[in-house]
């Protein structure tokens, strides 16, 4: 800015071939830089906001899925700890005895309604199969044999394996499985020898039970040992897929956030689904995965929610891309107005040198006002963003903000900016509903910047109380005092807002614009504290800061 010029009418320069510094001399050029450095500072803000706003969003739905997750791994590593403790207290009696569960297995399915199934498999060398054949028989079975997939007979003497057969099994409707060899299934007897070798509940993948084909089931096997260490067999433990990821996933408040899908290793199709229609297909997504261990084996959860962060990201860059250039195209225009006029001032003094140095002056002083102004402006756009507010929310919201900083600022250019009296801050052009406000307090003379500041605060508080507070009913009241504390080493303003006879209050469950200006962008701006309170009569504010934070030094002597 030093190095613009203006040529008076009728001047001309009287060589043809200019030197190209004179050429950057001139107004046209310096706006142009000016125009191109306020793109290049929209673009680098709009890059900015956009990666901020996706990683905080990121950070906001992970938050999210992480809770819910947390109660399905909860429900779920209960349902393991289950198996583990019913497994460790039984006692199985000798293998000649007929039903050996009794009314063990009832009292189980009572624990947790969702199991399908309990059944008691021991160990059995083929030595002692007839021993099982005939407690089988005495416990009602009307032919006692042991099966294997399809209903097939298995003759123990021939088989090089211990056998795994339902010997008792709850509820009574299953019993017609009894005999049927778990061995003789591949997935089963690796899940039964994993529990044996770990002594850990171990699980199968989803397979079809003999007694209920048509639907798919996972089997936990809680290992039973003697006291002296020896295995005994399992007690096994079968949920429906449906019904057992469904109570876990369905569980959590939040589940109709997500589409979830629930995979286990070796098995291409998911388990189960969640609110498959959450996530539209026509539109993007994001997915999140998160894994847990069920019976020695994972389980994955892939959570997609119908939202395109990136895209969202992308809208909300270029919204502040295009709002910097509104205001550098503002700017520019207001500077060019200005070089204007200073230009035929210059002419009309007739004094080029000394109509320069004023304007040189004169741009300055604009420039670092309108940085200011711009700086402020767009803290106030950008943060009155909120998550799930409209459009036109959050066009009335800056609108009403943007209005009590600029009556500040008027009553800021009616005193050349040097100071403005607190009091001429509570009026009705600048704070919503000053005739009902009770005030009390020395009048001070502010600076610029804590005019401004008081002039945002107390507009956000009289808004707030409008739409949740006192002013929201006839009857609600505010008292505004404020006190100068001059007993400690230096004086302390001190200024509280209260309310009175209106609704009951309650502390905001999502931090906004406005919570986030009282308890820290104006407490930080005057050197201060704030501290806010949600009280049963009413809510309350308070800020304290030193007293030369906020005034001007040459009208330090006007507070009363």
């Amino acid at each position: 800015m030093a190095m613009m010029e203006f040529w008076p009418a009728g001047m001309k320069k009287s060589r043809k071939g200019s030197h190209p510094a004179a050429i950057l001399r001139t107004p046209a050029a310096i706006l142009v830089l000016l125009a191109l450095g306020g793109c290049l500072l929209s673009a680098f803000a709009a890059r900015r906001e956009a990666l901020q706003y996706e990683a905080i969003e990121k950070l906001r739905v992970a938050e999210a899925v992480d809770v819910h997750f947390s109660g399905v791994q909860d429900h779920l590593n209960s349902r393991e700890e289950l198996a583990a403790t019913v497994s460790s207290l039984f006692i199985p009696p000798p293998l000649s005895t007929p039903r050996p569960f009794a009314d063990y297995g009832h009292q189980v399915i009572l624990l947790a309604p969702e199991i399908s199934t309990v059944g008691w498999l021991p160990q059995v060398e083929p030595a002692r199969a007839d021993e099982v054949l005939r407690a089988l028989g005495e416990a009602g079975v009307a032919t006692p044999r042991f099966t294997g997939p399809g209903g097939s007979a298995i003759i123990p003497k021939i088989i090089n394996r211990p056998l795994y057969p339902i010997v008792d099994i709850a509820p009574d409707r299953n019993r017609r499985v009894l005999g049927v060899d778990a061995g003789a299934f591949p997935d089963r007897l690796a899940a039964i020898e994993q529990a044996r070798d770990t002594r850990k509940v171990a699980r199968t993948s989803p397979v079809r039970l003999v007694q209920a084909p048509e639907d798919d089931a996972i089997l936990l096997y809680g290992p039973v040992f003697a006291r002296d260490g020896k295995f005994l067999g399992v007690i096994g433990f079968g949920y429906k897929v449906e019904t057992l990821f469904q109570t876990a996933l369905m569980n959590p408040k939040n589940h109709r956030t997500f589409s979830i899908r629930v995979q286990t290793e070796n098995v291409d199709r998911p388990l189960y689904v969640l609110n498959d229609n959450a996530a539209a297909a026509d539109k993007p997504g994001t997915d999140m995965v998160r894994s847990m261990n069920l019976g020695g084996r994972a389980l994955t959860f892939t959570y997609t929610i119908p939202r395109s962060l990136a895209d969202e990201a992308f809208r909300r860059g270029l919204w502040t891309f295009f709002a910097g250039l509104s205001f550098t195209a503002a700017a520019v225009s207001f500077l060019a107005l200005i070089a204007n006029r200073a230009g035929a001032l210059s002419r009309e003094v007739g004094s080029r040198r000394s109509a320069e140095e004023r304007l040189k002056v004169l741009i300055h002083e604009l420039n670092h006002r309108v940085r200011n102004v711009m700086s402020v402006a767009q803290a106030v756009v950008r943060l009155s963003f909120t998550s799930g507010s409209s459009l036109a929310d959050v066009q009335k919201t800056c609108e009403g903000r943007l209005q009590a900083l600029a009556n500040a600022m008027s009553l800021l250019t009616e005193t050349d900016w040097k100071s403005v009296n607190f009091r001429s801050l509570i009026t009705d052009e600048i704070l919503p509903f000053a005739g009902r406000i009770n005030t009390s307090g020395p009048d001070i003379a502010l600076k610029a910047r804590s005019a401004q500041t008081f002039a945002l605060l107390l507009h956000e508080l009289a808004t707030n109380a409008a739409k949740h507070g006192a002013f929201s009913v006839p009857a609600g009241k505010v008292t505004l005092k404020w006190t100068i504390d001059e007993f400690g080493k230096e004086p302390l303003f001190r200024l509280t807002w209260q309310e009175f006879d209106g609704p009951a209050v309650v502390a905001p469950e999502h931090r906004g614009f406005g919570e986030l200006l009282v308890r820290r962008i104006a407490p930080r701006d005057v050197s201060g504290r704030g501290k806010v309170t949600y009280a049963a009569s009413g809510f309350q504010y308070e800020i304290e800061a030193p007293l030369r934070e906020l005034i001007d030094p040459t009208a330090a002597d006007a507070a009363e």
